[in-house]
């Protein structure tokens, strides 16, 4: 079940890709270049059309796509039965967001039996540290989080 999900949101073939996540123009079947279990690698090509202003990316979509990728990662590390709830997502500006392939990668750092935590780190082209994402994943089974099935 995992793994075909998995591959779908790399390859864009999603049962249903989630409204939000296609309203915001959120494209993991273009970005995510790398998911293993536990770990989630994206290239985001920063075009400039989520700008505040020339240069600056706006934080509400930082934090959008912050949240999708730390999301998926925890999808990766989790086992059938299970899913998951974001409980905190912080996120830490260090410098602007500027245009060019910005690489996005997020880890799995510590996995309990009911509670995940995850960093990303988002990096600009020159390679300098832009974003510093926290998330703290509530894990719950599927009938917890989704309803009977």
């Amino acid at each position: 079940m995992f793994q075909g999900f998995l591959e779908g949101i790399s390859t864009g073939d999603w049962p249903t890709k989630p409204k939000g996540i296609a309203k915001l123009g959120i494209m993991p079947e273009e970005w995510l270049k790398e998911i293993t279990p536990g770990h989630v690698h994206y290239v985001w090509p920063n075009d400039g059309s989520h700008d505040v202003q020339p240069g600056r990316t706006f934080g509400g979509w930082v934090g959008a796509l912050s949240d999708h990728v730390v999301s998926i990662c925890m999808f990766s590390a989790l086992t059938e039965g299970e899913a998951f709830t974001t409980q905190d997502l912080q996120i830490k500006l260090f410098r602007p967001v500027s245009p060019g392939d910005v690489t996005i990668t997020a880890n799995v750092v510590n996995r309990s039996r009911s509670t995940g935590y995850v960093e990303a780190e988002w990096r600009n082209a020159d390679g300098k540290l832009a974003v510093k994402v926290l998330a703290w994943k509530a894990i719950r089974s599927i009938e917890a989080i989704h309803g009977p099935r």
